[in-house]
């Protein structure tokens, strides 16, 4: 036990040994310095990690020791006594080699005194402050300062002495300041004997020259130069050009001078400040190419005549300019494009120089303009930087993002006694959010958002992307979780709720003021541009938006009702919404909520807000219009064995309960073979003409007579009279020469001249003369309102279009539009075609076109050969864009044909041909694809073909025809003829041709023997009508008084003073 207590003092005793003889060793150092300059020692030591002031009669010392007693930051202070010795290295070098910081004030300093190139190090920081130098320099020339000094710092005053600075003695330094004491005191002259492989390189320098030397192989990256005196030679001037600096200030003291252009030279320089006494001359300067930062603070004016010196183009990467009191009167023009700070202050503008426009410089982030007596109003371009403008003689009022969002920007207007601060208007803050939902990525942008970053959800937008106007943030999930569809963000102490991603705007209520409307809701916006309302069709121009609130006013007069509807429409989405407003009462207008939102995202049909029952578009049905209301628009034929029927038109995608019928048959069909707008099914054997009916989700409809059995034969009507020979796959007859008609009844030639004129063009085309003479007749075609109107003898034919009817499915009159003789004519291509066009409803467009062929042609129409003769009158019909009240209605478009006497006065005895009017639709047949009529007068014979076939949205499908009964007056019979049409959603065209014909019972009176006699003549008239609509049924009809034959004995004409008019 006693050994180990031994051993425990001993170490102690070790221990306390070494301390005490490394504090001797500083402490005796120390001490023989202030003997040997002072006389005298200090009786205080460190005794760890201590600072220790001690004050003689002749020195002032302060210590700072480290924990191992070490001294590592020494002051010596000489109190004012004589000292006739110098500090040399001796005296330092006794120091353990802890000493960081060794600061000096009033010895004198020997050359070398701190060390040279590879001595072990005085101090890696020495301060020297109204020290002597008595050899005139800190080293000997040749020498530099130790390699472990690093910071020199070096005030000198009028008895410093310090003549000389050669820049190879602080090649090892990185931090190197002269200051003068005061204005009096004359700097060093500096020189510069470095060579190519020393290459020194320092953090920061400041100088005091007298004389400007060479600065080759010093690199410097911040220098700050005090030119002294005014006896610099044009070399030494040049010598600016050697810098090699990232940074400089340059410093004219006492008297002006020109200010050295040789700096522009310098291409690695990015900051220059400029400061003193320095002129201008009038041909200006240029600044370093690659300079980025310029501060201009002269003492006297620096420009030429009030203009900035720099002229020309700055550098293209200057971004910040401070310009202070140089005596500018008017604003430079030469700023470059991406300037982001510009400081210019106490200047004198010219008077009423206006603040100057600085939108295009899209960088700009903060604007100083003090005190420069600028007039006029702030631009809003303005509101995109920080800004001050104090003490100018600014007018008008602030910009709404200053007054609205005043960050920065409180105090920044003050002395501008005509400037206005006014109020902030609502909705001047317009925000709009954005967000990208792959990188989670948020964009705020807008108008008048402030200065200040704005918050999402209490969290700072970091990316001010352009101030004012756009921000960015990156979603933390991990702190805020996922991204909701509702946000908060804070603009300048105003919460704003923003959608992040859209949302269907929604109507609670709507109140009327005169003509002032105000709409609350949920997820409006704060952009007005983004938002559309109109009530009857009349825009309400939006005044305010946010959130939940719309204002705005209509200019023009709405129309007055408790239930006008209106539109919603919001520019980021298809999407309208829909809603019906009481626009007599000023009063506030509940929005009723349907229970569903009637498909309105798939086009099915509305809410209606007053009564919260859903309107379905005319293709759907049903409480939330999901069900299709179908129709069809074509149906194929088959042979009477049966076979597979195709079937087209709106059948939706909901086929619950689906099943088919034609007549009596069940027409099975093939589930998959079901498509919104086709099914095909199979059906037995049958025969002619059958209605097909389609049920599906409850809802049945039938086409009637839609469907048709294609015979293997069809039979001529009266077997061609033996006239003829008869084409069974058609039921037409193809007559013999010399006869013509449908049945071949009448007499036909080629002989005879018959010509044809035109009210428009009073053309007449004579042909060649007949076997047997012809009577002349004259076919005219009214240019102006699209009558065609055929005369022989005393005997007329007008064909027109009369009317364009819509039925509902029981056939019940809906609508009726009037069409004849209001026509306009349009180009006409030829002489022998004519076109006229009518406009119904708002875009419901009937072009009318007729053509006399020239030349006899055949043609196929619907699978059918057919021909048209020479000189036959082919009449075509166009029906685009029809809008019908119902997909369950039909159109029909009825055709008159009109028979009488014209009481022409002619020379020519016809009394023996006189014969009463006559009407036979016995060959009108729903079984037969040829369907015929005829009407005869005085032994001349119009014949009317009906094609029970029509191409139906580019598919062929069958048709009918009907007969409607006409009043007859005035001594004029006629015809009317209805076709009744599928529901063609596209295109609908049908192909009905006339004739008119000499019965083959005319005869030759006698007193026409000695005009050589009349034969049978044949004028044929063809009639196309092509129907294009969209979601249209059309039906088109010439109307006869009955279906079965009729003959209608009417008395002969004795009113033959009568003129024929137009139909109506």
């Amino acid at each position: 036990m006693k050994s180990i207590f031994y051993y425990f003092y001993l170490l102690i005793f070790i221990v306390s040994l070494k301390l005490t003889i490394v504090k001797s060793t500083d402490e005796i150092c120390l001490n023989n310095l202030l003997i040997s300059f002072f006389g005298e020692k200090t009786n205080q030591y460190c005794t760890g990690g201590d600072i220790i002031n001690s004050t003689g009669n002749l020195s002032s010392i302060s210590v700072v020791c480290n924990a191992q007693y070490n001294i590592v930051e020494l002051y010596i202070e000489n109190n004012g006594v004589l000292v006739t010795k110098s500090l040399n290295y001796n005296d330092f070098n006794c120091f353990s080699g802890s000493l960081n910081t060794l600061k000096i004030n009033g010895l004198p300093i020997s050359a070398d005194a701190f060390g040279t190139d590879m001595q072990t190090k005085v101090a890696q920081r020495i301060e020297l402050t109204d020290c002597t130098f008595p050899d005139g320099r800190f080293s000997s020339v040749g020498n530099a300062l130790a390699n472990t000094t690093k910071y020199i710092s070096i005030k000198i005053n009028d008895n410093s002495n310090l003549n000389f600075v050669d820049f190879y003695s602080i090649k090892y330094l990185t931090y190197f300041h002269v200051t003068l004491n005061n204005s009096n005191v004359e700097p060093p002259t500096f020189s510069n004997t470095l060579q190519t492989s020393d290459k020194p390189s320092l953090s920061e320098v400041n100088l005091p020259l007298k004389n400007i030397p060479s600065f080759t192989y010093l690199l410097i990256n911040s220098l700050s130069i005090s030119l002294v005196g005014n006896s610099f030679t044009e070399a030494e001037l040049l010598n600016l050009g050697t810098l090699n600096v990232t940074y400089l200030a340059l410093k004219k003291e006492n008297l002006a001078m020109d200010y050295p252009n040789s700096i522009s030279s310098i291409t690695k320089v990015i900051g220059l400040t400029v400061y003193g006494s320095f002129t201008a001359r009038a041909s200006g300067y240029s600044l370093p190419p690659n300079l980025n930062n310029l501060v201009l603070a002269p003492d006297v004016s620096f420009n030429f005549n009030g203009k900035f010196p720099f002229l020309g183009t700055l550098p293209l990467k200057l971004t910040s300019i401070s310009i202070g009191s140089i005596g500018l009167t008017t604003f430079p023009d030469n700023f470059p494009p991406n300037i982001e700070k510009l400081s210019l202050n106490y200047n004198k503008m010219d008077p009423q120089t206006n603040l100057p426009d600085l939108s295009s410089f899209s960088k700009l982030k903060e604007v100083l303009l003090i005190s420069n007596q600028f007039t006029g109003p702030i631009p809003n371009s303005y509101c995109l930087f920080k800004v001050s403008l104090n003490s100018n003689n600014l007018t008008g009022d602030w910009p709404q993002c200053l007054i609205c969002f005043p960050y920065y920007n409180v105090n920044n207007l003050n002395g501008n006694p005509f400037l206005n601060r006014g109020t902030c208007n609502p909705g001047s803050g317009v925000p709009n959010l954005e967000y990208e939902s792959s990188s989670k990525y948020f964009e705020l942008y807008g108008e008048n958002l402030g200065l200040a970053p704005p918050t999402i959800e209490n969290q700072a937008f970091k990316d001010i992307i352009i101030p004012n106007s756009r921000f960015g943030y990156s979603w933390n999930e991990g702190l805020l979780g996922p991204v909701p569809d509702i946000v908060k963000v804070n603009i300048s102490s105003k919460i704003y709720l923003m959608a992040t991603k859209y949302l269907t705007p929604q109507i609670s209520t709507i109140t009327k003021a005169g003509n002032d409307f105000t709409f609350r809701g949920i997820n409006f916006s704060y952009n007005k541009n983004q938002f559309t309302i109109k009530i009857a069709g009349v825009d309400c121009v939006i005044s305010y938006i946010e959130y939940g609130i719309i204002n705005c006013s209509n200019i023009d007069s709405v129309p007055l009702g408790h239930y006008v509807p209106g539109t919603l429409e919001s520019q980021k989405s298809t999407e309208i919404i829909t809603f019906y407003i009481n626009t007599i009462d000023n009063k506030t207008s509940d929005i009723i909520k349907c229970n569903s939102d009637c498909n309105e995202p798939l086009g099915n049909g509305k809410c209606n807000t007053t009564n919260g029952i859903c309107e379905c578009t005319q293709q759907y049905t049903s409480d939330d219009c999901s069900l299709p209301n179908q129709f069809i628009t074509s149906v194929s034929s088959v042979p009477t064995n049966g076979g597979v029927v195709d079937i087209w038109g709106w059948f939706g995608t909901i086929h619950s309960g689906l099943s088919i019928m034609i007549g009596q048959q069940v027409c099975q069909h093939d589930v998959n073979s079901i498509t919104s707008s086709f099914i095909n099914c199979t059906v037995g054997a049958g025969s002619g003409t059958q209605s097909i009916t389609l049920t599906q989700n409850g809802i049945t409809y039938t086409g009637n007579n839609m469907f048709h059995y294609t015979e293997l034969t069809y039979s001529c009507p009266k077997d061609c009279s033996n006239n003829g020979k008869c084409n069974t796959n058609t039921g037409q007859c193809k007559c013999n020469s010399g006869w013509g008609g449908y049945d071949c009844n009448s007499k036909s030639s080629t002989g005879g001249e018959t010509t044809s004129t035109s009210s428009t063009t009073g053309t007449t085309t004579p042909t060649s003369s007949p076997v047997i003479e012809i009577p002349k007749t004259n076919t005219t075609i009214n240019g102006t309102d699209g009558s065609t109107v055929l005369n022989n003898q005393q005997t007329t034919y007008e064909i027109s279009i009369l009317s364009l009817i819509e039925t509902d499915f029981s056939n019940n009159i809906v609508n009726t539009y009037n069409l004849s003789k209001k026509w306009d004519p349009v180009n006409i291509t030829s002489n022998n075609i004519y076109k006229f066009t009518q406009t119904i409803q708002e875009s419901c467009i009937i072009t009318y076109t007729i053509e006399e062929v020239k030349t006899a042609r055949e043609y196929r129409w619907a699978g059918l050969d057919l021909t048209l003769d020479k000189d036959s009158i082919k009449i075509s019909v166009s029906i685009k864009n029809y809008t019908f009240n119902s997909v369950l209605n039909n159109l029909q478009l009825r055709f008159e044909s009109l028979v009488g006497d014209n009481n022409r006065n002619t020379q020519d005895n016809n009394e023996c041909n006189n014969r009463d009017t006559q009407v036979d639709t016995s060959e009108i047949d729903k079984n037969q694809l040829l369907n015929y009529v005829t009407i005869s007068r005085n032994q001349k014979v119009l014949y009317g073909r009906f094609i029970n076939r029509v191409i139906s949205d580019s598919r062929q499908t069958f048709i009918t025809t009907s007969v409607i009964p006409n009043n007859n007056n005035n001594n004029k019979q006629s015809v009317v003829i209805g076709l009744n049409l599928p529901h063609c959603t596209h295109e609908c065209l049908i192909d009905p041709d006339f004739s008119v014909l000499v019965s083959s019972s005319y005869q030759e009176c006698s007193s026409d023997l000695n005009n050589g006699g009349r034969a049978s003549w044949v004028l044929p008239v063809a009639i196309v009508v092509p129907c294009v609509a969209v979601v249209l049924i059309i039906i088109i009809g010439f109307i006869l008084f009955k279906k079965n034959r009729l003959a209608f004995l009417v008395a002969k004409n004795k009113m033959k003073g009568l003129k024929l008019k137009g139909l109506s």
